[in-house]
């Protein structure tokens, strides 16, 4: 998991940030992964990047909430994780393509 989904997952635990310990655990995840991002765009380009963070992070969350916080699994819930990662591979294959 990554720090994103640490602190969204605190977050998500501490109940509105009433738990003082998830909070930091909360804040402290958010902020690693803004520095992880950062060091990933000298690498990669930036909108492929930021597809690809957020695209994982929905994914990730999706499953977590399933899993731990047992939130609801639908065909809708199904059809657009499939949809996001099958955005994620696109954009990957289109960044050797120019106009």
């Amino acid at each position: 998991m990554t720090s994103e989904q640490v602190g969204t997952s605190a977050m998500k635990a501490s109940g509105g940030f009433s738990s003082l310990g998830l909070t930091v655990i909360a804040a402290t995840g958010y902020i690693f992964s803004l520095i992880f991002f950062g060091r990933s765009m000298r690498i990669l380009p930036m909108g492929f990047a930021y597809a690809l963070w957020v695209g994982l992070g929905m994914i990730t969350s999706s499953i977590v909430g399933i899993l731990i916080f047992k939130e609801l699994l639908s065909l809708s819930v199904i059809l657009g994780l499939l949809m996001i990662a099958s955005g994620i591979v696109v954009l990957n294959a289109a960044q050797g393509e120019t106009l």
